[in-house]
């Protein structure tokens, strides 16, 4: 089983820029991240009863469709020709009714057989369930959003399937795996993007058809030669293996399979050749896994060794998270490619400054060993696809194949001389329109000093990149109750800025790359269920005009170049104080800036004010590398790292764990810190607690000098219930 996607924070993507030079810290060109195909399904009660246990193709429902309370469910799933076979999530698996009752099951279809999936971060645990049938179409077969209706005429399928349900704790999505795929010649249309809300979240996918095994590429004329491994695995029907302990094996030979619907032989794989370069090292004719579930490219440790990358020795570029079937695997190293090469016929496709990861993953078609590396869907962006997996059995025909459009995409450069110009006209751009869905919007500083277009209309495009030069700025400005919907990400380089007036920015993604994000408004990312994120990179994120309220919708991640700045004026956030409100989780690093605003009632705060700078939904994890606190208050500043928010508290300059006063204890806290995260107290500390010792509350009367801190316990330490970071003033 392999699911291989970027997210941010702890349980997600966060792309950091290091050393490398700057034209490899641009953020447009090949992205880190990749798109999400998804399509719509549904489930019914077809299975075969007899000793058959093989999957059968079938091209329209005819049994009773699943669903809670005699209603059909429609959900969709992403679709992953690196999983070997199919998943329904915990909440999926309750809304299709698995547990029933049923004409003719009364029990349903579940299952008793646990599994454990590996897969390129581990193994997670699962359960198997009974057979039944699936039902797959493109989401631009949708009848209805609210909720999701599937037209059935252009539903196909497969009956006689057993799939797993995957636990509530996993991250993975509803999958659509090989077993249905290899089935089909499966056309991922780039040029018909969909994009509609499910469940409050846009749905952000490529139109998906399921055409006949072999049919090709249709008018696409590039073909990618696909490698089948094992290629006995796609000659015959996938199958699974029944229960042949069942006491009952011999009238319900479906009841309890030990293993879901694979395909026949094993695990299968598809692979494509690519030629590799790096730093002057040629390596041609590399064999990479191809998988449409991962949003990202890896290369194996022993492939990067042949390009001259050594993990243990060299600084990586960059660094992610990344999720799959077994979870979180942190802080996997990034290095740039000179370039990869998709060898094909009709002329290979090739990128330049290639971001890949380094893991290595075990081979799904060739068990214990391990693949040279995955070509991931962020080397397809913006291409129509065809995945044609049909076996060569002899006597023409085609070969398997990937076919590959060129892209489907169109630019528009900003046009506009003025200072501020309206985006929705067309003379504000190089085309004759402003951009659709279609169109990438390079939103570039033209000429003169500083620039803003403005959102004051709804608006949608493919992608946005904002910049400028070093001496100016170049601003996107989304206007109150204005939306900027993108199908792919956004992209903050050096000199744009973002600004939200009380607007919303609907994209897969956001990277912040020496720019800025500001404003009061809100930032929705990912497609459906799939969050996106929010990476500062190495630029500036500033929630509030002024003072005032970000919220991000998915992950948000601040690297070590990164900074976030917040302005403080009183406690109550969104009017008296900046906040990042984020519905998902937040991985912290680089630096905090704090000033304090004059909202009329002065800037000093008040002994014990609290600030509550971050709340999420989902955690917060890692620390501020740098602390840029207020230091013209009379009081010292303690951060405190909750579960799912990080609070500043104005304190007395040396108390260390907040009790209100200065004394041993303290001495306690700066004793078992010293020198170590979060609190990497210094001897400034030391000197700051001594100065301050018999402040505010009881204390004894003797000041310990530096060589009887040995001496202290460090019980008032460990009654600190919250992570915290000093900074005294």
């Amino acid at each position: 089983m392999l699911l291989l996607r970027l997210r941010v924070s702890l349980l997600a993507s966060l792309a950091i820029c290091l050393t490398m030079p700057v034209e490899k810290c641009l953020a447009t060109g090949v992205p880190i991240e990749g798109f999400l195909p998804q399509v719509g399904f549904a489930l019914t009660d077809e299975f075969l009863d007899n000793f058959d246990f093989a999957s059968i193709p079938s091209a329209s429902p005819s049994g009773t469709m699943l669903g809670a309370g005699g209603t059909a469910h429609y959900d969709i799933a992403l679709l992953d020709t690196g999983a070997s076979f199919s998943l329904l999530t915990e909440q999926s698996d309750t809304d299709f009714n698995i547990d029933g009752p049923y004409p003719g099951e009364s029990d349903g279809f579940r299952g008793t057989f646990p599994i454990t999936l590996g897969g390129a971060t581990g193994t997670l645990e699962a359960s198997v369930n009974d057979p039944l049938g699936i039902y797959a179409t493109g989401l631009q077969n949708r009848t209805a959003s609210v909720p999701l209706v599937i037209d059935h005429a252009h539903l196909e399928g497969q009956t006689n399937v057993s799939l797993v349900t995957i636990p509530a704790e996993s991250d993975l999505p509803n999958v659509l795996g090989l077993t249905f795929s290899s089935r089909y010649a499966t056309h991922i249309n780039a040029d018909q993007p969909q994009l509609f809300t499910l469940d409050g979240r846009t749905v952000r996918t490529p139109a998906i058809d399921f055409q006949t095994l072999g049919s090709g590429g249709g008018s696409i004329s590039r073909r990618a030669p696909l490698s089948l491994k094992p290629a006995a695995s796609f000659s015959s029907a996938p199958v699974y293996v029944p229960d042949f302990g069942n006491p009952d094996f011999f009238d319900n030979p479906q009841e309890n399979p030990q293993t879901p619907t694979i395909l026949a032989a094993q695990s299968g794989a598809l692979f494509l050749n690519a030629n590799l370069v790096n730093d002057g090292i040629q390596l041609n004719n590399s064999e990479l896994f191809f998988d449409s579930g991962a949003s990202v490219s890896v290369l194996s440790e022993l492939k990067a060794l042949q390009l001259g990358i050594d993990v243990q020795l060299d600084t990586p570029d960059f660094s992610i998270d990344i999720v799959g079937s077994g979870g979180l695997t942190q802080d996997l190293p990034g290095y740039f490619l000179d370039s990869l090469s998709i060898q094909a016929i009709g002329g290979n496709v090739t990128a330049t400054n290639v971001p890949v990861i380094i893991l290595d993953i075990t081979d799904p078609g060739n068990p214990g060993n391990i693949v040279d590396g995955i070509i991931g869907t962020n080397l397809l962006v913006g291409r129509n696809l065809v995945i044609d997996p049909n076996p060569a059995l002899g006597g023409g025909g085609a070969s398997p194949s990937l076919y590959i459009s060129d892209p489907v995409t169109t630019e528009h450069n900003w046009n506009s001389n003025s200072s501020s110009a309206s985006w929705s006209i067309g003379s504000s751009w190089t085309t004759p329109n402003a951009p659709d869905v279609l169109g990438v919007a390079n939103v570039r500083h033209v000429a003169g000093g500083n620039q803003t277009a403005l959102v004051d209309a709804d608006a949608t495009a493919w992608g946005v990149n904002i910049s400028s030069d070093t001496t100016t700025q170049m601003t996107v400005q989304i206007q109150a109750g204005k939306t900027l919907t993108t199908f792919a990400g956004t992209n903050i380089e050096q000199g744009g800025r973002l600004d939200l007036r009380g607007g919303t920015l609907d994209t897969q993604f956001v990277e912040i790359l020496d720019g800025m994000l500001e404003g009061n408004g809100l930032i929705t990312t990912g497609s459906g269920p799939i969050p996106g994120q929010v990476e500062n990179r190495n630029g500036v994120v500033s929630p509030g005009n002024g003072v005032g309220t970000l919220t991000i919708e998915g992950n948000y991640g601040n690297a070590d170049e990164g900074t976030m700045q917040f302005d403080i004026g009183g406690p109550t956030a969104g009017t008296e104080h900046d906040q990042l409100v984020v519905d998902g989780q937040a991985k912290l690093g680089g630096t905090l800036e704090v000033e304090l605003v004059d909202l009329g009632g002065g800037a000093d705060p008040t002994l014990g004010e609290e600030f509550v700078l971050i709340t999420t939904t989902e955690g917060i994890g890692g620390f501020f590398d740098t602390l840029l606190l207020p230091e013209d208050s009379d009081f010292g500043w303690l951060l405190e790292y909750g579960t799912n928010d990080l609070t500043l508290i104005a304190t007395l300059p040396g108390d260390f764990n907040n009790d209100g006063g200065v004394n041993q204890l303290d001495l306690a806290v700066w004793q078992y810190g010293y020198g170590d995260q979060p609190n990497y107290f210094d001897g400034g500390d030391f000197l700051t607690w001594q100065r301050n010792f018999g402040s505010g509350g009881i204390t004894s009367n003797a000041v310990p000098e530096p060589s009887s801190i040995v001496l202290l316990t460090l019980a008032g330490f460990f009654a600190i219930a919250r992570r915290r970071q000093i900074a005294a003033s």
